[in-house]
């Protein structure tokens, strides 16, 4: 009956929180339909999830977990990304548990609790239970967050080891219900990766896996574009096909490997890797309305809070507009008069220029009429004097000589 169908450790709370309620995420397989055919509806609280029921332990509300489960890795410094819930699935059969029951809806719900509580009594666990499966079988999604309550410490298990105790449990809680022990479904795991990951050695599916949660690790990535882009800057080429996605890369030994999101497990299957982005959209849109919303009741808020300061304010912004236009118009009306004087004064300013200009040429041709006077002055009065020194040596050359008369002195 009751099975373990997967047993895996989660990188992100967040993603597997998101996946387990399904908040505004379409049920799968015409799961709507089939419900409204055999006259069944989900709880009001749950109308928009995938999950039907949801449960907890150690006072978690499934519908806040994520904030619950952070809360606890902050108080005790575990906010390390890698690991950081362990998530079961379990199944149960149709004859044991009828899906179209809503009794039986809860009931697997409380089994699912009730495993959880018995593996991890000192963990925060959250319970969501689905029948939007292909077979609408119901199954539970459990996620324990992997911080002890009473140490502080993370969960440190092997994975074998985990696996073992998780179906003991599951199949005690079978017995007590007087239900078949169904043989175990075949893990994700291969008895290959499951002897290299035991001895510490390389495993590509492993190397893979970290690959893609290194990607879904960032909560931005919000759309499968982001995300095979991301991948591909990280050596992976991711392809959707049918129902499938599958993952391409080059090992650590440069071999080419591929593996489909199946083999690797749930978180990396295409319907809970496309639900998964869907819903970060979702919150990302959610969130930019709400801030939104937000700024614009603040700027309400502060227009309301103002409205007092402004009512009593407002006799003097009155007498404030009335003195602001009165300066205005004072304002214009000078610039209009300052506009006609300076016309008045350009003519002025225009002959001033020209009598300046002319002034100053009368002056420069004066001087030089002065200069040439003084030069012609200075010539007539050399030429007098060379005329006066000239006539008096002329005067000086033609003066007579003195001779003896006759009849005066000797005789010869």
């Amino acid at each position: 009956m009751a099975t373990i169908a997967k047993v895996s450790n989660a990188a992100s709370a967040t993603f597997a929180l998101g996946y387990g309620l399904g908040e505004n995420t379409p049920l799968h397989h015409d799961t709507k339909s089939w419900l409204a055919d055999h006259d069944l509806a989900q709880p009001a609280e749950l109308e928009n999830c995938r999950a039907v029921v949801v449960g907890g332990t150690n006072g978690i509300d499934p519908l806040i977990a994520n904030e619950q489960f952070r809360a606890v890795r902050q108080l005790f410094q575990q906010t390390q990304k890698r690991n950081q819930v362990l998530r079961i699935t379990q199944s149960f059969a149709d004859n044991e548990l009828d899906p179209l029951n809503q009794t039986d809806w809860q009931k697997a719900n409380d089994l699912g609790v009730q495993l959880a509580e018995k593996l991890y009594p000192e963990y925060q666990s959250a319970v969501y239970t689905h029948l939007d499966g292909e077979n609408h079988h119901l199954h539970n999604h459990i996620i324990v967050n992997k911080v002890s309550l009473a140490t502080g410490k993370k969960l440190d298990e092997k994975r074998g080891q985990t696996v073992r105790r998780v179906r003991a449990a599951n199949d005690d809680l079978a017995r007590a219900q007087g239900w078949h022990i169904l043989p175990p479904v075949r893990e994700h795991q291969s008895p290959t990766e499951q002897d290299l990951t035991q001895a510490h050695k390389y495993s590509y599916m492993a190397d893979l896996r970290h690959r893609i949660d290194t990607v879904m690790q960032d909560p931005t990535v919000s759309s499968y574009e982001t995300f095979s882009a991301r991948l591909s800057s990280n050596g992976v080429n991711v392809a959707l096909r049918g129902k499938n996605i599958s993952y391409a890369f080059l090992d650590a030994n440069q071999k080419q490997r591929r593996a489909r999101g199946v083999r690797l497990g749930t978180d990396y299957d295409k319907e809970a890797l496309l639900d998964e982005l869907a819903r970060r959209e979702q919150q990302t849109r959610k969130q930019t309305e709400i801030s939104n919303d937000q700024r614009a009741l603040t700027a309400d808020r502060e227009i309301e809070q103002r409205k007092p300061l402004l009512e009593s304010r407002k006799p003097g912004l009155d007498r404030l507009a009335v003195a602001t236009g009165r300066t205005q118009r004072d304002q214009s009306d000078t610039q209009q008069r300052f506009e006609r004087l300076r016309k008045a004064v350009r003519p002025l300013t225009n002959g001033l220029q020209h009598f300046k200009d002319g002034l100053r040429a009368f002056t420069k041709r004066a001087r030089e009429l002065l200069d040439l006077r003084a030069s012609r002055l200075n010539f007539a009065q050399k030429f007098q004097a060379d005329l006066a020194r000239k006539k008096q040596a002329q005067q000086q050359t033609h003066v007579p000589r003195q001779t003896n008369k006759p009849g005066r002195g000797p005789h010869r």
